[in-house]
């Protein structure tokens, strides 16, 4: 460890300051990157099941109210992994700065500039990771009475599937439907939905016939 002890008398107080702090994170940020790909991902787990209707993420079985879960998740994550990517990679940035030369204060000024970056893109990743996350967090059984339009063929009598389009806990989204009608449904056409079938496709009927 001779390199180290080097390298360490050799960086001055205040690479020895972020070094203390880049070190450590790192390490924290490498776990919590592991902990994600082995499966404990940015709420728990990540499996997908298909029950009852319910189209889980592994986020909740329940829709969040208002927005709330999504926003109270990301500021909690934000703090934990935001901090940590503002340690880690401005700690980093600053002792790259240190070590081209820079003047202490230059490289303090880099070091949280990187930091501040971290921690902004940490939270856009978080956020989108969420909305992945909870956009497979429906329930179809909350679709039943509701207007659709068809947006791919519907064959008759339930003969194959075709797809509709409908806005289903404050989002657009495109399902699976067939239907017991005598005719094709056309793109295009107004349907009801009757009915989930095997949890994961809708049963509609021509507007007209409700």
């Amino acid at each position: 460890m001779e390199w180290f002890t080097i390298w360490w008398n050799n960086i001055g107080l205040v690479g020895q300051i972020m070094a203390c702090a880049a070190i450590p994170m790192t390490v924290v940020m490498i776990l919590q990157f592991v902990l994600m790909i082995i499966g404990v991902g940015v709420d728990g787990e990540t499996d997908t099941d298909i029950d009852d209707g319910v189209i889980d993420s592994g986020a909740e079985t329940t829709p969040p109210e208002s927005g709330s879960y999504g926003k109270s998740s990301v500021f909690k994550i934000f703090t934990i992994r935001g901090i940590v990517a503002f340690f880690a990679l401005g700690g980093w940035a600053g002792l790259a700065a240190l070590a081209a030369g820079l003047h202490p204060l230059w490289a303090i000024q880099i070091s949280i500039f990187a930091g501040v970056c971290a921690l902004l893109l940490a939270a856009i990743v978080i956020r989108l990771a969420l909305r992945m996350q909870t956009s497979g967090n429906l329930n179809l059984n909350n679709a039943v009475s509701q207007v659709a339009d068809v947006y791919i063929r519907i064959p008759s009598g339930r003969s194959d599937k075709g797809k509709v389009t409908l806005v289903l806990q404050e989002r657009f989204v495109e399902l699976d439907a067939v239907t017991d009608s005598e005719v094709d449904l056309l793109p295009g056409t107004k349907v009801e939905v009757a009915a989930v079938e095997n949890g994961d496709c809708l049963v509609v009927v021509p507007e007209q016939e409700k």
